[in-house]
């Protein structure tokens, strides 16, 4: 069992702010680090146990696992807590090292070569842009801690059951994350379970304008009220609500 590394601050700003000049170094197959740091020292060890583990990487541009690799990352590190799962420095050292294969399949640099911010994309995916919320579910690692974190239920029989819906499509789960109000899970897991209920009556809730608009009515709510403050059963009263007065799902 190996321990998890951070990268230092330093470092990570150098990397960070010389992208451009650094991007040959995102095409090669294998982590560089050690290497580009010559002098070494470019990490910090932490007190995070972290064993052997492995992501699947994508075999095709439609198969990407990340309903299961999201499993593998949040069952080896569940015990992090809020503050380590937002520090840059843990996501930007993983997606470097560690899961390097994993990053090079799922984002190949070579498919943004003709786009003019190819800067701005590897900032996103390998290190975290300034909007915490969507920062947090752009990096190409912290993404599926987060993933996990917002869906897990260990009451359940399948304590993945609403990661399922969550990642049921890109846009259910950008739009629901990229909300401040997502990162207590309580309230989370109750528009998931939410989903959960409508599939279960023949009625999956995902189609994106309605569920883009069910989102602006929780955030119009929480203009209003404290959303951590209310009863998981008065938010789920709240959210059947609204949906019922959408045509598709009013009968």
């Amino acid at each position: 069992m190996t321990n998890l590394v951070y990268l230092k601050q330093g470092h990570l700003d150098d990397l960070r702010h010389h992208i451009n000049a650094n991007i040959n170094y995102y095409r090669q197959p294998d982590p560089w680090l050690d290497s580009f740091f010559k002098e070494g020292g470019w990490y910090l060890p932490s007190k995070i146990p972290f064993g052997d583990v492995e992501l699947i990487s994508p075999k095709s541009a439609t198969e990407h696992y990340d309903f299961e690799n999201t499993k593998i990352i949040y069952d080896a590190l569940k015990g992090l807590s809020l503050t380590q799962a937002s520090d840059e420095r843990l996501w930007a050292s993983l997606c470097h090292t560690t899961f390097w294969k994993y990053m090079r399949s799922r984002w190949p640099v070579e498919d943004w070569a003709d786009k003019p911010r190819v800067n701005e994309l590897i900032k996103e995916r390998y290190f975290l842009i300034p909007n915490r919320s969507r920062g947090l579910i752009r990096n190409g690692i912290a993404r599926l801690w987060w993933y996990g974190y917002v869906s897990y239920d260990e009451k359940r029989t399948d304590p993945y059951e609403l990661t399922r819906v969550l990642l049921k499509t890109l846009d259910i789960s950008e739009s629901l994350l990229g909300r401040a109000f997502s990162h207590n899970r309580n309230i989370a897991k109750t528009i998931l379970s939410s989903m959960a209920k409508l599939e279960t009556l023949g009625k999956p809730f995902y189609h994106r304008e309605s569920f883009r608009d069910l989102m602006k009515y929780i955030n119009q709510v929480g203009g209003v009220t404290i959303l951590d403050a209310l009863d998981p059963s008065d938010l789920e009263s709240l959210l059947d609500a609204k949906i019922k007065k959408i045509p598709i799902y009013s009968t």
